[in-house]
């Protein structure tokens, strides 16, 4: 089964799509009914759903409860009910349900990774030339160094390899604000660095 990031355009196509999917998260879909399902869906919408179970072709699941299904018919039963923030940020990628594969959201899907392509494209042509970058418009990494210069940790050993990793994130299925991207966020980097180096120096 595919594996893709949680809020990925690749996750919105293949509900769109209504293919099977799994993610580095508790956000998944399956094909038809599923059981068993957890006791988190209200009765009313349990009922529905288990009378509905001859003609479920598809689910989707936050943890183990059913927080949408398409219909054989084609209809999409999304249920009204409120639960945590992470199901609740799940529940937000359901729009795609009802969209084409080929439509609108793929139009925005295709736009955003030709623009991270092109961006991670201007920052190889730049660093070949030995041209600095626009202060501007800073890499994460670039501004991960200047915040740990500006505390006086130094210059990020490895900084390289942190812009090529970014770099991959951006020129992969995978937009700019995802889940995946953000582990390469300043912040998260900051602190991992700073977590190594609390480690060396015991």
């Amino acid at each position: 089964m595919k594996k893709f990031a949680t809020h990925s355009w690749a996750t919105r196509e293949a509900l769109a799509r209504h293919e099977p999917f799994d993610t580095y998260g508790a956000f998944r879909a399956v094909d038809g009914y599923h059981l068993p399902f957890g006791n988190r869906l209200p009765p009313r919408w349990r009922d529905q759903y288990i009378e509905d179970a001859a003609e479920v072709m598809f689910t989707v699941l936050s943890y183990r409860t059913p927080i949408a299904w398409v219909l054989r018919c084609g209809a999409v039963v999304i249920p009204n009910v409120k639960y945590s923030r992470t199901t609740s940020g799940h529940q937000a990628l359901l729009y795609a349900l009802r969209e084409s594969a080929q439509g609108p959201l793929a139009i925005a899907a295709q736009e955003e990774r030709q623009e991270a392509r092109e961006r991670a494209t201007r920052r190889r042509q730049a660093a070949a030339r030995g041209i600095p970058p626009d202060p501007a418009v800073a890499t994460p990494a670039e501004e991960l160094t200047r915040s740990l210069m500006r505390d006086g940790a130094g210059a990020l050993d490895g900084s390289s390899d942190i812009v090529a990793r970014i770099d991959d994130v951006l020129s992969r299925r995978v937009p700019v604000n995802s889940g995946e991207a953000a582990i390469y966020s300043p912040h998260y980097l900051e602190r991992k660095q700073y977590i190594r180096d609390r480690q060396d120096a015991a």
